[in-house]
């Protein structure tokens, strides 16, 4: 007499919860895009704002910004996630962690190129202000 319980549990607990193997390399191209995405958009608004009149100086501080702070922190969540796919046992409280990472990775990819470039022509502004 077979069991009827024996392959459905099988099957259950292996598709509900995905591998954890995968979530490096899906993390790797999550900072990949958010890393293109970052330097398009910050890109796109400096030379905005060399073109309403900004010093071109703000050019050397965009790349000074994208290669001193956001490529390590991309990278830096690249790793850790690779390390954690290879080492971490698959559960939800992983994948909930990874889906968290990655909700901050876009936030900071579409809102830092806004804050620090506004901050940069509110600065100027200042300073002309005062030395004029």
């Amino acid at each position: 007499m077979a069991s009827a319980f024996g392959p459905r549990l099988w099957r259950r607990t292996t598709a509900s919860v995905p591998a954890a193997r995968s979530l490096g390399r899906r993390m790797t191209w999550h900072a990949a895009t958010a890393l293109l995405v970052f330097a398009a958009l910050q890109i796109w608004l400096v030379s905005s704002a060399i073109a309403a009149g900004a010093p071109s100086v703000l050019i050397v501080f965009a790349l000074i910004l994208l290669l001193a702070l956001a490529v390590p922190v991309a990278r830096s969540t690249e790793r850790h996630w690779y390390r954690l796919s290879r080492q971490a046992l698959a559960s939800w409280g992983l994948h909930a962690r990874f889906r968290r990472d990655v909700r901050r990775l876009w936030v900071a990819a579409l809102t830092l190129p806004f804050l620090w470039v506004s901050g940069a022509m509110a600065a100027t502004d200042a300073i002309a202000r005062i030395s004029g």
